[in-house]
């Protein structure tokens, strides 16, 4: 397998796990968009929470992104990460180089701080 294809199975393993992970509160349900042809992949959040500042049995909605990660030019561009670890955190422990890696939801100055890389 080419290191483009272990890229895309990754992340989709990565985001698939995420969705076992329960919210600890709300009726908040996921979703995985994966578009191996445009190599766009994200974790959607979808449901009701709670709006406690309204009423104590009033329910708002929630529908986001997660996560949402590109492969560009053979390298993971993370483009959003709402998770408390950090997807990257999950690349690097998988074997993704840092250098592969590019945190694309900080401006390039940022970037060029980091360890991964910056474009």
């Amino acid at each position: 397998m080419d290191t483009l294809e272990q890229y895309r199975q990754l992340i989709r393993n990565i985001l698939i796990e995420h969705t076992q992970i329960p919210f600890s509160i709300g009726d908040i349900q996921f979703e995985t968009v994966f578009d191996s042809q445009q190599d766009r992949y994200l974790l959607m959040i979808l449901g009701r929470e709670p709006a406690y500042d309204l009423s104590p049995t009033v329910t708002r909605r929630v529908h986001g992104c997660l996560i949402h990660v590109d492969i560009i030019d053979g390298k993971i561009w993370i483009q959003r990460d709402g998770t408390e670890e950090g997807i990257a955190t999950e690349l690097v422990r998988a074997g993704v180089p840092k250098d592969r890696i590019v945190l694309g939801f900080r401006s390039e100055e940022l970037r060029r701080d980091s360890d991964f890389a910056v474009a």
